[in-house]
């Protein structure tokens, strides 16, 4: 057996004794995988870099649609959206009773402007009066209490203008804070709900593994945002994720022919070819001190029904042209 492969491929070798390294074959270790599986990662929520897995539906379980497959801890989330709601409550309550002062101001100038209009009518009927009809006095007089009447109605009619401009003014600084009063608690709201991860697609549950350890992710794990905690995957649409040994890249070619064995018994192998090869290596630090190239094969139609994603596969990479 190939010395520079994990020690995962000797427990995969002796699991699918079927699938056995020829001469002039290379091995390789891989998944299965759902091409089409929903990525559940670690949110970025209000409150900091790293969040702690609360709960996870049990690996392997079939889950549908909808169902809560994931809790995080709220942590302080659920004081946040309780203050937010109040202060939401109380910024709304706030500006509609400063509204309402201005609209009771409003209506107090519309009454004196209405008012002033009435008194500008009844001094025009007397400013009316020709001068040669009446003693002088009295002619000087109604004209002096119409242009009184006068001024007033346009102090009146200045004094509303400004009380309905700072009416609008209120509305408008009313609405932005509302509205920024919204914006908080939805997010709050948003953040909070964001602790339950819901599945987006029926399938099975896949726990990740943490980059950093190589180990599998469970609850009680504390995570930074943007890590990848599980997938749900279905059968619909599967490929075979495989990891080239770094001497080995140049025996295996894109459209080459493999054999690949489950690491569950009973299950018979299958065949399946390579339709992608990346071209740089990437650190196993869990496995060796060697770079790893990754690869895609699509399975051929003998794939067995006990297939499912999440499995762990030993392929054998035909290099003599024999396989």
């Amino acid at each position: 057996m190939n010395a520079r492969l994990p020690s995962l491929v000797a427990a995969l070798a002796l699991t699918a004794g079927a699938v056995a390294p020829a001469q002039g074959a290379t091995l390789l270790t891989g998944v299965i995988e759902d091409v089409d599986a929903q990525t559940i990662e670690m949110p970025s929520l209000p409150g900091g870099w790293q969040r702690r897995i609360e709960w996870m539906v049990e690996e392997g379980s079939e889950v549908a649609a909808n169902d809560v497959v994931v809790r995080l801890d709220p942590g302080t989330l659920i004081a946040e959206e309780e203050k937010a709601r109040t202060d939401l409550e109380k910024q709304r309550f706030t500006a509609a009773r400063g509204i309402d002062e201005l609209k009771l101001e409003v209506l107090d100038a519309e009454q004196e402007q209405a008012q002033a209009v009435s008194n500008v009518a009844l001094a025009e009927l007397d400013a009316v009066i020709p001068a040669d009809t009446i003693p002088r006095l009295d002619y000087e007089r109604y004209q002096l209490a119409l242009e009184t009447a006068q001024q007033a109605l346009a102090r009146a009619e200045k004094d509303l203008a400004n009380q309905r401009a700072a009416l609008a003014d209120q509305e408008r600084q009313a609405a932005l804070e509302v509205a920024q009063a919204e914006r908080n608690y939805a997010r709050i709201r948003d953040a909070l709900a964001a602790t339950e991860i819901r599945a987006e697609k029926p399938g099975f549950m896949i726990y990740a593994s943490n980059p950093f350890t190589g180990r599998k992710i469970f609850p009680g794990d504390t995570l930074y945002a943007g890590l990848q905690i599980a997938s749900i995957a279905s059968r619909e649409d599967l490929q075979v994720r495989l990891w080239i040994h770094e001497a080995d890249f140049l025996e295996v070619t894109q459209g080459q022919r493999l054999e690949v064995a489950a690491d569950a018994q009973g299950i018979p192998p299958f065949e399946a070819v390579i339709r992608w090869r990346s071209s740089q290596a990437v650190a196993r630090e869990e496995w060796s001190d060697s770079g790893y190239f990754e690869a895609y094969a699509e399975p051929g139609d003998s794939l067995p029904a006990a297939i499912m994603p999440g499995m762990s596969v030993l392929a054998v990479a035909d290099t003599s042209g024999d396989l």
